[in-house]
């Protein structure tokens, strides 16, 4: 037997729950062989495990055990950690929905992956029943889903950016997120995560990454300094900035002006070349 093929066929009896059920618990003659567009090749191997099956069984149940507790770990180490500790303080069971997560995805093995891993959890947990309530819950998803996608951003983006030193430019290194309740509530006092309901208001966050040793870290800003971080999406010099900022309906310059962006570039969020 070629030995790619006989991988692939393993490889779909880990991850398809209605061909495991075919080989493990349905009966020779009442199997759909059909059902699975295998070639002869392919069919003949699928028939040799099921032949097997209380051997070929226990791989593919340890692979789904570990996979199911690989949820929880991927919020954990992704980035989510306040999204988990509120499922948690719901009683949702994480290993039933990590399994109802990996159902959708085929049972893949994201690996390294983790981030990868928490971004797609944290999307499939935005719409789910569970995240209903309390209210804010769903905010909160989206502020740590911007983690994750941070974290990617920077996996993929590790050179310096290039061009003209002068000018004012935001780095990758953080990421502004608007959430439309006061999630600050829950970051002052965490034992309330998935629990209180968080009151209406819109707050900006920028998550941001101090060096690359350390872990990602949240601060509010404020609403001139979300200004001015949107007006940097795309490089510009400092006496270029009142124009720009008034043509997009903002004041074109305040008295707070050089002390956010001072603030900004602490936060590794933009890069000042030389004094303001």
């Amino acid at each position: 037997m070629n030995p790619q093929i006989v991988w692939n066929v393993w490889r779909r009896i880990m991850r398809e729950s209605v061909l495991q059920n075919a080989l493990f618990n349905t009966a020779e003659a009442d199997r759909n062989w059909n059902a699975f567009s295998f070639s002869n090749e392919e069919k003949m191997i699928a028939q040799d495990y099921a032949k097997n099956a209380e051997r070929a069984k226990w791989p593919v149940v340890n692979y789904r055990y570990r996979l199911s507790n690989s949820f929880l770990n991927a919020l954990e180490s992704g980035g989510a950690s306040m999204v988990l500790r509120s499922l948690l303080a719901k009683k949702i069971d994480i290993r039933d929905l990590g399994e109802e997560f990996l159902e959708l995805k085929g049972w893949k093995d994201y690996g390294p992956y983790v981030y990868t891993y928490c971004f797609e959890a944290l999307n499939f947990l935005l719409t789910h029943e569970a995240t209903k309530e309390p209210n804010g819950l769903r905010e909160l998803i989206s502020l740590e889903k911007t983690v994750a996608e941070l974290m990617i951003g920077l996996s993929k983006n590790q050179e310096k950016p290039t061009g003209n030193p002068l000018l004012l430019r935001r780095e990758p290194s953080a990421m502004h997120y608007q959430s439309q309740v006061q999630l600050s509530q829950w970051l002052r006092d965490k034992s309330q995560l998935g629990i209180t309901d968080t009151e209406k208001g819109i707050e900006n966050f920028l998550v941001y990454l101090p060096n690359l040793d350390s872990t990602h870290r949240f601060t509010m800003l404020t609403p001139r300094a979300v200004e001015l971080y949107q007006i940097l999406e795309n490089p510009c010099l400092y006496s270029e900035l009142p124009a720009l900022l008034e043509n997009n309906g903002y004041a074109g310059s305040t008295d707070d002006d050089n002390d956010c962006l001072k603030a900004l570039a602490s936060y590794q969020a933009i890069t000042i070349p030389g004094e303001l």
